[in-house]
């Protein structure tokens, strides 16, 4: 009783509670409801990612399923109210997808198996359904994850109507913008805090827990079924912990380490296989003489008898330093390892049998791959690409994976750039069937930029020692010379590559532009297709009735919200090009957007933004002949469409003013997009169901996103113009007549039957 008695006065949903004039009491309890809505929406794509593994993939979908789930909420924020969020639906899914019962984890990996099987895209589809795609299984697993996303939904609804209720009942809507946007920022930080310190779900969800207790109305009682339901989720959680193996959570994906005999280590990530800690040491050597006898022709060390000089070796994708080992084993005197992922990297070096982390010859960057071959000024020997095929996206606004930006022309000329004139480059890559043709794109990529065929062979796993498919080429004919001798020719003859050498097989190059390399040409993939299908349905059943087409307002808000999604996701994917595709600049990224949000809406806020005679026209209803946001949205979409023609890569300058220089010109059409909503929303007279119609316009961007599989990244900011050129249309140009077009057409009685 005393317990629950400190709960109750710990609860401060009384403090939330609306009154009737409560502008000053408005603003913080805004602030939490949407540090929470945050909280939770980044929790869910993170975590969701990680155990289900289509999603790992296809993060911005979960996203999107999120905002539908918002901009819903936002609609019937007028609707009664209850707990925070849906803590039914949020221990559901928790539930559902935790369930430590082996056949139905195989189960959630068959879904993701078969809707992630197509012809143009691989997404590591495991087993025969890769050749055998069925009808039943595919439309099991598509009613299965349309459950999965109406449980990401369902937990976001009542976010959004407590967020929608608070705007709508703000008197001062800007203030409360204000503190809805902060209180976002606020969201993201804290849970990169608990992905920095390693914490588990069972903690994220457990905090989720506290929010819940904590924020609720003084009507409810502190145990119902849906925060008992949650309960046994995070019970759940807590003993997914004590698993097979040892589970570590890093800013990037879950980590699952199992011992194997010999002192060495498996290594899953999100629940698949992914790398492991090779012994090769001496002494393993001469209690194993078949590994002894082997493995010079493992995948880490045939690359490096097609070397001349190895006194410095640059590796990108270094793990937990299989690599690093068998560049020292080979003679390297100096190593840069590089590694993205600072938990795999502690992992190797406390756990790999040679300790070649800790060697005097080794030195190691926590950076991406990408980012540290623009910084980097020393030359090397060899540089070689680890296999670091990436089973995680970068950030759930984007539809690009962790490596996309490693394997792209630019990025093999930027790794070429750092050879000496005889050095030799180096891929490691799995290529598997059906996809062979991704073999057939790095050995065209190679061509390209070598001007000749690259040397590559498949080399077959050597007990710990993983298989891939080795392209090698040097600035010298040096590689070639070597893999010419008779030995190592009778080894590429025996061992050939999974794909076929006709370059006129090759399929599209990837570019920076356009850096998807696990898809085969410019199309989308039919995964992509099903999901946002699924979204879209749920999308229309669960508005239906709530969109007003009539309003040139939603019209208004709605693309306002298509045109701003495209926007953000340039800039968090144009960012990882310049600065690296790592957390904190996915973290940096959003607070950069929403920090100079703010700045606009104090603008608004301060009357600096705008000709007050024209709104208080505006606001009235007075006639009057020019728009004042008509300046503000000539400013935005020229900006889009100018930074669209500025050559960024052309620039004479490094990459960090440059891509400081980038940074900077984004925020210019995010400050005119700032001031546009801002001063917008102060005259909506419903800003529930316009901050809705304006989430619900960001779904439609994310599904528009996917276009980016056909036309490229940069073309979204053609894109983005034209949603902000109609959404102009519908705010400035054009409200009344199609208001009055939409009354006429939905209002018009049907003429009778003669």
């Amino acid at each position: 009783m005393r317990c629950t008695h400190l709960v109750s006065r710990m609860n401060i949903f009384s403090f939330l509670e609306l009154k009737e004039k409560p502008n000053e009491q408005i603003n913080w309890p805004l602030f939490f409801v949407s540090f929470a809505s945050l909280y939770i929406e980044v929790l869910l794509i993170r975590w969701i990612g990680t155990e289900v593994r289509v999603f790992a993939y296809f993060q911005n979908l979960a996203l999107i399923a999120c905002f539908l789930g918002f901009g819903i909420g936002c609609y019937r924020a007028k609707e009664k109210k209850s707990n925070l969020f849906n803590s039914a639906a949020l221990g559901s899914l928790v539930i559902l997808v935790g369930l430590p019962f082996v056949p139905w984890q195989r189960t959630l990996e068959l879904i993701s198996s078969m809707l992630s099987f197509s012809p143009n895209a691989q997404t590591w589809a495991v087993g025969p359904l890769n050749n055998q795609p069925l009808v039943g299984p595919f439309l099991f697993s598509a009613v299965l994850i349309s459950g999965l996303l109406l449980l990401v939904i369902m937990t976001m609804i009542p976010l959004g109507q407590w967020v929608g209720a608070y705007l709508g009942a703000a008197k001062n809507p800007i203030s409360a913008y204000s503190a809805n946007l902060l209180g976002s920022l606020a969201g993201i930080w804290f849970f990169a805090g608990l992905s920095f310190f390693g914490l588990a779900p069972f903690f994220w969800f457990a905090f989720a827990m506290l929010l819940l207790l904590l924020i609720r109305p003084q009507s409810q009682k502190l145990l119902q079924p849906g925060s008992m339901l949650l309960a046994v989720g995070i019970v759940l959680l807590a003993y997914a912990g004590f698993g097979n193996g040892q589970i570590y959570w890093s800013p990037y994906q879950k980590l699952q380490v199992r011992p194997v005999p010999n002192k060495q280590f498996d290594v899953l990530v999100n629940n698949t296989g992914y790398m492991t800690i090779a012994n090769v040491s001496a002494e393993r050597l001469a209690a194993d003489p078949v590994l002894k006898s082997n493995y010079r022709n493992s995948s880490y060390d045939t690359p490096f008898r097609l070397t001349g000089e190895r006194g410095r070796v640059l590796i990108v994708g270094a793990g937990a330093g299989n690599d690093v080992d068998a560049a020292l084993r080979n003679g390297a005197a100096q190593v840069d390892a590089v590694e993205i992922d600072p938990i795999i990297y502690s992992l190797g070096k406390r756990l790999h049998p040679d300790h070649p982390y800790d060697s005097p010859r080794v030195h190691v960057f926590i950076n991406d791959a990408r980012a540290f071959f623009r910084q980097a000024k020393d030359k090397y020997d060899v540089v070689i690409f680890g296999l670091l095929d990436s089973h995680t996206e970068f950030s759930g606004y984007s539809n690009m994976r962790v490596d996309s930006y490693v394997y792209t022309e630019e990025s093999l000329a930027d790794a070429k750039r750092l050879l000496k004139p005889s050095g030799v480059l180096v891929v490691k890559f799995e290529v598997r069937a059906p996809a062979t043709w991704m073999g057939q794109r790095f050995y065209g990529m190679f061509d390209h930029l070598f001007g000749r065929p690259p040397v590559v062979y498949h080399v077959a796993a050597q007990g710990a020692l993983l298989s891939a498919t080795e392209f090698v080429a040097s600035n010298d004919s040096g590689a070639w010379e070597r893999a010419a001798q008779p030995e190592f020719a009778a080894m590429i003859q025996k061992n050939p590559p999974p794909f076929s050498l006709d370059l006129r097989q090759t399929p599209a190059l990837t570019t920076d532009d356009w850096p998807y390399i696990y898809h085969r040409s410019h199309t989308i993939p039919r995964t992509y297709l099903t999901i946002s299908l699924i979204l879209l349905v749920i999308a229309l059943v669960l508005t239906r009735g709530a969109l007003e087409p009539g309003k040139a307002s939603t019209w208004n808000f709605f693309f306002l919200g298509a045109g701003f999604l495209l926007l953000e996701t340039q800039i968090v994917s144009r960012l990882a090009l310049y600065f690296g595709a790592t957390w904190w600049v996915n973290c940096i990224a959003l607070s950069m957007i929403l920090a100079v949000l703010v700045i606009a809406t104090y603008c608004v806020d301060r009357g600096w933004a705008s000709n007050s005679a024209a709104v208080s026209k505006a606001v009235s209803g007075e006639p009057n002949n020019q728009s004042p946001l008509m300046p503000w949205y000539a400013g935005l979409i020229g900006s889009v469409i100018a930074i669209y023609f500025v050559p960024w890569e052309l620039l004479p300058y490094g990459t960090l003013v440059v891509g400081s220089l980038f940074a900077a010109a984004y925020c210019v059409p995010v400050f005119f997009a700032g001031i546009i909503f801002a001063e917008t929303f102060r005259r909506c007279t419903d800003r529930s169901a316009c901050f809705g119609s304006n989430i619900i316009g960001a779904v439609a961007g994310g599904l528009a996103q996917n276009l980016s599989f056909i036309i490229g990244m940069k073309a979204l900011l053609l894109l983005t113009a034209v949603f902000y050129m109609l959404a102009a249309v519908f705010g400035t140009v054009w409200p009344e007549p199609w208001a009055a077009v939409m009354r006429t057409t939905l209002c018009r009685r049907p003429e009778p039957v003669r």
